[in-house]
């Protein structure tokens, strides 16, 4: 084993090395991720025909932000003054609770942070609207980006992209929204024009998407948990399940019972956790989709970790 060093995971080198998304393809949002080196959200979209995952920078110049009331307007000037980085723009929001508009400061930042989650973060220092979403998901609601459907690139821009329902569908639809909702007026047309986007979100086809579960286990001593940030805990077996039907299991020689007991058929031995390491990371790369059972905190972030240091 060599030496311990830190590993900051290059989130840049890694969104670049995925290829951009082509034009004129239809392929499904899975999720938006923020780098935090570009300060831009990427969108991850996957292709069911080819199995590739492909990401999308934003070209908006969408920008992490918060709101404060108009009471709170001098404290928010008083930081914006001191603090450059932050810009306020006088806009209206509709308070729910009286039910009309009103005034409000919309605070604008350069990155996440700036706005929460940290001890000097805008939040912080003046009451604050909309401050605790996460920024990835604030830019999916105000795209208007649902994950989980169609989009397809025109040029530089994101458009949904719907296939035809079929007719058994349509006709079903339209005798409901016209035979079953007697509703008349301006509430009727608001009405069947919400169970028509509804209707054709959810007959969108569901594509299968290719991918594997892992599973780690790493050494442990009593009273300690491993965990990503120490990783010096050796790595003794990766599991793996697909949705296509491959299983495995790699596991350190010395790591296997001496009592005669017989391997599982999916178990592979490995001579040394380098070897078991390389294996493990040629399986990943082999599908778009990685999902793991202790959670992204943990099974990924240890592994990415461990390969550095080890190598």
């Amino acid at each position: 084993m060599t030496q311990q060093q830190d590993f900051v995971p290059d989130r840049r080198r890694r969104l670049d090395d995925l290829p951009e998304l082509p034009e004129g393809r239809p392929t499904l949002l899975l999720s938006a991720v923020y780098s935090g080196e570009e300060k831009k959200i990427y969108l991850k979209f996957y292709d069911p025909q080819d199995n590739i995952i492909y990401y999308w920078r934003d070209r908006t110049d969408h920008r992490p932000y918060c709101y404060t009331k108009m009471q709170f307007a001098d404290l928010a000037e008083q930081v914006a003054q001191k603090e450059t980085k932050y810009t306020l723009e006088r806009t209206k929001k509709r308070d729910i609770i009286i039910d009309k508009e009103i005034d409000v400061l919309k605070v604008l930042a350069p990155d996440p942070l700036s706005i929460g989650g940290t001890e000097h973060s805008f939040r912080e220092k003046v009451t604050s609207w909309e401050a605790d979403i996460k920024y990835h998901e604030n830019y999916l609601y105000d795209r208007a980006l649902i994950p989980g459907t169609y989009y397809i690139r025109k040029g530089e821009k994101i458009t949904p992209f719907e296939y035809p329902i079929s007719e058994k569908v349509q006709f079903a639809l339209k005798s409901l929204l016209w035979d079953k909702i007697k509703e008349a007026g301006e509430s009727g047309k608001e009405y069947r024009q919400y169970i028509t986007n509804w209707a054709n979100l959810l007959n969108q086809p569901i594509p299968e998407l290719r991918r594997v579960a892992v599973d780690i286990e790493v050494e442990t001593e009593e009273g300690r948990m491993p965990n990503p940030r120490d990783h010096d805990r050796r790595v003794t077996a990766v599991g793996f399940v697909a949705s296509d039907g491959f299983r495995k299991v790699l596991v350190l020689a010395n790591n296997i019972p001496t009592d005669g007991t017989p391997l599982i058929p999916e178990a592979e031995q490995c001579q040394t956790e380098k070897e078991l390491l390389e294996k493990t990371f040629q399986i990943i790369s082999e599908y778009p989709i990685v999902l793991t059972f202790n959670g992204d905190d943990f099974d990924l972030p240890y592994l990415m970790r461990v390969r550095r240091i080890r190598e």
